[in-house]
């Protein structure tokens, strides 16, 4: 026999010894929603595996860098920073100046050997040319007169008014006096031949020359700490200021060509098929902006991975195929960003 009970508090679920108790909704929404959530923590790791799992087998993709294949100018020689004429963003034109460095020992040196230059020209050779030309001319004007002797006597002699011993005399004077003028032009020839030698390999010339050569040699140096454009393009960076002290190599300059940056990517050895020239990919901006791009150069380099585009630093270094890629359309020139990464999916 089935027996009900017919309870008060059935009947009358509000009420209680008489008094009226109210209850509040049922909140079973907010129960769901914690549900959902639970579900929500549990399940998203297994999502974002799947996710990765399928990103990895399922598309290809590298990391790639945005270049311009910059050129960084480093210093030649310790120096001070002198005149900066360009800054970062600056068109420069080939052969344009675009810094100068200063070395004050240099300059001193340059003016040290100048003043020493001058020095050296201001102590010329004694010249010979004036005694033995006096002495030349002299010889040849007595001789000139023993001449005019020697024909009087040969008129005299023939009218026999001369005697031989006077004429004998006058053609030893001739005779002596043409020796003579012989001995004086071989000496000023001898004389003309050691000063150009002197000249040449004197003390005072080899030092001339010395310093002449050094003078060359800082001269270039000179020249060398001023640094102009390789090319027409724009500065990408200026790591310098007026004044700072660099050392040998320190980078002063980084400029780039005006020229459609490339995409260098970084392809897993794997997909090498997917490095042949011509084979196409999509370009993925940091901003999700997408971008068509091609293979324009053959694979020839494995690299490793730049550090740059490690996610990790305590990461492994497996190798790398270095792929090339070119825009297929122009870039906008606010994306012509060096060494901006880049998402690459073939």
């Amino acid at each position: 026999m089935k027996v009900n009970f017919h309870l008060d508090k059935k009947k009358k679920p509000q009420s209680e010894s008489g008094m009226k108790v109210v209850y509040g909704q049922a909140k079973r929404g907010g129960y769901r929603v914690r549900w959902y959530l639970i579900l929500a923590v549990v399940i998203s790791p297994l999502l974002i595996m799947a996710y990765y799992l399928a990103k990895t087998h399922l598309l290809v993709t590298a990391p790639g860098i945005v270049t311009f294949y910059p050129l960084t100018i480093t210093a030649t020689q310790p120096a001070l920073v002198g005149h900066l004429s360009v800054s970062v963003g600056s068109q420069v034109s080939q052969g344009q100046a675009l810094l100068s460095l200063t070395d004050k020992a240099l300059d001193e040196e340059v003016d040290f050997i100048q003043r020493e230059l001058v020095a050296l020209s201001d102590r010329e050779v004694q010249s010979v040319d004036d005694l033995y030309q006096v002495a030349i001319a002299n010889t040849k004007q007595s001789l000139s007169r023993v001449k005019q002797i020697q024909q009087n006597y040969d008129k005299f002699r023939q009218k026999g008014q001369v005697s031989e011993v006077d004429y004998a005399a006058i053609v030893n004077v001739s005779n002596a006096l043409n020796s003579q003028l012989s001995d004086q032009e071989i000496a000023y020839a001898n004389a003309k031949r050691d000063q150009q030698q002197l000249a040449l390999a004197g003390p005072i010339s080899q030092q001339y020359r010395s310093l002449m050569q050094e003078l060359v040699v800082k001269r270039a140096q000179q020249e060398s700490l001023t640094y102009v454009a390789p090319f027409n393009g724009r500065v990408l960076d200026v790591h310098v200021h007026p004044g700072q002290r660099v050392v040998e190599s320190a980078p002063l300059l980084t400029l780039a060509q005006n020229i459609t940056p490339e995409i260098t990517a970084f392809l897993d050895p794997r997909y090498l098929d997917y490095g042949k020239v011509g084979e196409k990919a999509t370009v993925v901006f940091p901003d999700g902006q997408r971008f068509s791009a091609s293979v324009s150069r053959p694979i020839e380099v494995v690299n490793k991975l730049p550090q740059e585009l490690q996610k990790s630093p305590f990461q492994g270094q497996p190798a790398y195929i270095k792929v090339t890629l070119s825009f297929d359309a122009p870039l906008p020139k606010e994306r012509w960003i060096e060494g901006v990464g880049v998402e690459v999916r073939f």
